[in-house]
């Protein structure tokens, strides 16, 4: 099971790296925690050594993918009934190495789903997640033009380039910097921000 406290991971096993990604479309927009118990409710019918793909597979040649859905009312169900059967499709792009961009041609796939799944799966990572944390973040910096609701233009890689150079001035690796921004504005600033050279 996912656990929304602990979302860094460079070390998942195919099957948990399947299970992330499912986890990566269903959270968009929801309450982690909450959906992290739907996603382990929806995968309890996969048979002992079904990875979760196999499990969507079988799932869409039963003609069953709505139904189970629906039966733990796990919401979305326009955009993973496209979603889903284009993660599991033979030409999807590989977990492993795909670019955000590869990622993003997946429906309901947008920038912060793409790099949210590649920064907290692959250590290697030269990506950074924008949400309305980091924009305040980036306001808080001084940073001028940011806007208060995330973009899905080319603003988006802009915004992007400024927090991966507010990142590089941590001595944080880009998901802990991630997390520490998120942790702190979660937290109506009880967690303390990132320490950045001056």
């Amino acid at each position: 099971m996912i656990d929304p406290t602990k979302i860094t991971d460079f070390g998942r096993s195919r099957h948990e790296l399947e299970e992330f990604w499912l986890f990566c479309i269903i959270v968009a927009g929801k309450t982690a925690s909450q959906m992290a118990l739907k996603l382990d409710q929806f995968l309890e019918g996969r048979l002992p050594t079904e990875g979760p793909f196999d499990y969507v597979r079988r799932l869409i040649a039963e003609d069953r993918l709505d139904a189970e859905m629906r039966a733990i009312k796990l919401g979305k169900y326009n955009l993973l009934n496209k979603g889903f059967p284009q993660s599991v499709a033979v030409d999807a792009p590989a977990l492993e190495s795909a670019s955000a961009q590869e990622l993003s041609a997946i429906h309901g796939v947008n920038h912060k789903t793409a790099r949210f799944f590649i920064l907290h799966s692959r250590q290697d990572a030269d990506v950074a997640v924008i949400d309305t944390h980091v924009l305040k973040f980036l306001r808080h910096r001084g940073h001028e033009g940011i806007p208060t609701s995330v973009p899905q233009n080319d603003k988006y890689y802009v915004i992007e380039e400024l927090m991966k150079a507010e990142a590089r001035k941590s001595s944080l690796s880009y998901a802990e910097f991630d997390l520490a921004v998120w942790n702190h504005y979660s937290s109506n600033g009880q967690s303390p921000l990132p320490l950045m050279a001056v």
